[in-house]
């Protein structure tokens, strides 16, 4: 059967649960106990990440896992043979545009104006040339008649190259025959036979070696003449060609009006080509008698500017190519190998810092807001029970965690935390990473 609790009775059990809850926090009670609270965790060396700024392919890499490397190192080398071509090829663009802006810079010189002068009379004499060509075009058009004289001439002129052309092929035939029977001679004295010259000179074994060393003169200069006439042969026959290729040009033209017409067209564009030459040339003579410009001079200096910017350029890629240690420290690990491609920003190398010792610890949240960066608190391991040593804060966390990873009970596995980084001042070589140590905090 139930009983009924009195209003008596809720008074005294209030106040001794008030009672029970004052004595576990007072000291010395079931509370928690006075002093520092320890606070464990594992030293680490801090790991500095050696990496490529460019891609390359892996020609030397000299630091293996374990190797101790001091700062400023060549460590890896890339192939740099590309960005050495391309190197040359920016000095070379630097050298061309400081030479540009020198000229531009220097006086006018006598030789660029008599240059300048040249070419200006180069391009009357072509504009000359095409108004001519450009008049006969029109008087052929308007008046064909005079087409049938320059087809009769033309039609000599080819009678004419083709005579020229037989006679040239007789001359180098005969050439030939006279070539062959000299070397024929040549031949029959080394064979030891009597020779008979076209001059009536007999040559025996006998006859002495400067009258015998005439015959190889005389085939040699056959074999000249014979390669010259067979030379003049050929020209000859290019130019009744040319001499045929104008008759039938010529036979079109009186034949087909439009094809007079169009050589008018054609005249006309040609001579207003050489027109708008000889104004350039005009043009230029005017520059190089004036000479160069404020823009000129703006414009040449600002290209140096922008190829030593490039070259500049090219020299930096070409460091990149140089993979050097960026602190003093050891290898850790290694993640390449010499021969492989490595792109930018890949990791190459890890380097554990021994002298930059760090602990992570995990703060209840009941006492993060007691602990500050820079605060500093004594930390203590079990290798070196007798040294004291001070461990700085250097990063807390701002994202609270729900499990410890150094849990000391029951308890304190279900409590909220905060990881906490704190860097040892002055470590020494008892503080080996990996190594659990008790960091001290008094609470507040």
């Amino acid at each position: 059967m139930s009983k009924k609790v009195t209003s008596n009775q809720y008074s005294v059990i209030s106040i001794l649960l008030l009672f029970l809850l004052l004595a576990g926090c007072a000291p010395g009670g079931s509370g928690q106990e006075a002093g520092p609270r320890r606070f464990t965790g594992f030293l680490e060396s801090e790991q500095v990440i050696v990496a490529s700024e460019i891609s390359g392919r892996i020609v030397d890499l000299t630091a293996a896992e374990g190797d101790a490397v001091q700062a400023g190192q060549t460590i890896a080398r890339l192939d740099d043979s590309l960005i050495r071509l391309q190197l040359a090829s920016a000095d070379a663009d630097v050298a061309a545009a400081e030479a540009r802006l020198a000229q531009l810079r220097a006086a006018v010189r006598p030789e660029d104006i008599a240059l300048a002068e040249a070419r200006l009379a180069q391009a009357q004499v072509a504009l000359d040339a095409a108004e001519t060509t450009l008049q006969d075009a029109i008087r052929l058009r308007d008046n064909p008649q005079d087409l049938d004289v320059q087809i009769a001439q033309a039609q000599a002129a080819l009678t004419e190259a083709r005579a020229h052309a037989e006679a040239a092929r007789h001359q180098a035939r005969a050439a030939d025959l006279e070539a062959q029977m000299w070397g024929q001679i040549v031949r029959d004295m080394e064979s030891g036979q009597t020779v008979t010259l076209p001059d009536g000179t007999i040559i025996t074994v006998d006859t002495p070696p400067e009258k015998r060393q005439q015959a190889n003169l005389q085939w040699n200069l056959a074999s000249q003449k014979a390669w010259q006439a067979w030379q003049q042969s050929a020209q000859a026959d290019a130019a009744a060609q040319q001499a045929l290729v104008a008759l039938n040009d010529l036979k079109k033209q009186r034949e087909d009006r439009q094809q007079a017409e169009a050589q008018v067209v054609a005249a006309t564009n040609a001579r207003d080509q050489a027109r708008a030459g000889v104004e350039q040339a005009q043009a230029a003579l005017d520059a190089v008698r004036a000479g160069p410009s404020d823009e000129q001079i703006a414009a040449a200096e600002a290209a140096v500017q922008q190829a030593k910017a490039a070259r500049e350029a090219q020299a930096i890629q070409l460091d990149k190519t140089i993979i050097r240690a960026p602190d003093d420290g050891i290898v850790s690990a290694r993640y390449f190998s010499a021969g492989e491609i490595i792109g930018p920003g890949q990791r190459l190398l890890s380097i554990s810092r021994p002298h930059s010792v760090t602990i992570t610890i995990y703060v209840p949240a009941g006492m993060i807001d007691a602990i500050a960066m820079g605060d500093a608190y004594p930390l203590q391991v079990e290798s070196a029970p007798h040294k004291q040593y001070q461990a700085r804060v250097s990063a807390i966390s701002d994202e609270p965690e729900f499990t410890m990873r150094q849990s000391q009970n029951v308890a304190e596995r279900a409590a909220v935390v905060y990881a906490v980084t704190l860097r040892v001042e002055a470590p020494d070589d008892l503080l080996r990473p990996g190594l659990p140590a008790d960091i001290l905090i008094e609470a507040r």
